[in-house]
């Protein structure tokens, strides 16, 4: 696989040169973890707690619920209908753009799941889920009835299964198995590659690019080139990034900060 050292690239694969990263803002947050939307809001977690910042850094909303224990996911990837998990309790708790319950609580283990042990949003406002139980990608519509299944994924691809993250992007669904790669699936459940990326812990797909932390640095890798490449970014002391349009999004032990390349 050739290694290609680049200057940061974006969603349109132009390359931005290191003296122009501009910082934007530092949110001073001590977060377990963040993500991002389309529009750069950031929103950073800490227990409970759930914080939306605007890009500029302006704190816009806050939203907590102490009876489900802490926020294990968020998935911002519609802005206007935020997904929220809390596995020990297999509860998922949907949001609008100002961090307001969007409809009821949904309880996992009421509709026959109590071994679901991730969660993302999916189009049409469904959602998937994976199943520890029966091993199995499932998707559930709005009113909770299954639409797609892949069943027993252990099976099917001969593979031990102790996956970490799921997401849909791009009518594309991707499971995360660090011990062999990333799982993509069309949005019907079928089986389509493995991305041999292994033990990853988090990962960003855009356009035909996924993003990852390796060695401390950013890397992308092309799902349909299989080329990899490495980028200079204006920190090395970062745990965590989102890149969303122009603008590059960091989280270090204390705060979040944006760089802009504009």
């Amino acid at each position: 696989m050739k290694k290609l050292l680049y200057i940061l690239l974006f969603i349109n694969t132009a390359g931005f040169s290191q003296s122009k990263f501009n910082l934007i803002a530092t949110i001073d947050v001590e977060a377990d973890f963040f993500t991002s939307d389309n529009q750069s809001n950031v929103y950073a977690v800490k227990g409970n707690e759930l914080t939306k910042y605007n890009k500029t850094g302006k704190l816009l909303y806050k939203y907590s619920n102490k009876n489900f224990g802490n926020i294990d996911f968020v998935d911002a990837s519609n802005m206007m209908r935020l997904l929220l998990y809390y596995k020990n309790f297999l509860q998922i708790v949907f949001l609008d753009n100002t961090l307001s319950l969007d409809g009821e609580p949904v309880s996992l283990d009421e509709i026959q799941y109590q071994q679901a042990q991730l969660v993302c949003s999916s189009n049409n406002n469904g959602f998937w889920l994976y199943d520890q139980q029966n091993l199995e990608l499932v998707r559930l519509s709005p009113t909770f009835e299954k639409t797609e299944g892949t069943g027993n994924l252990s099976l099917l691809l001969n593979l031990n299964l102790q996956p970490n993250m799921l997401l849909e992007y791009d009518n594309k669904v991707y499971l995360n198995n660090p011990s062999t790669g990333i799982l993509i699936f069309d949005i019907y459940g079928t089986y389509y590659k493995t991305i041999p990326i292994k033990n990853l812990q988090r990962f960003q797909p855009i356009t035909d690019w996924i993003y990852f932390i390796s060695e401390k640095k950013i890397k992308a890798y092309n799902t349909k080139t299989t080329e990899e490449k490495e980028f200079e970014i204006p920190e090395t002391d970062f745990i965590n990034f989102r890149l969303e349009n122009d603008v590059l999004i960091l989280q270090n032990t204390n705060s979040v900060k944006l760089y802009s390349n504009q």
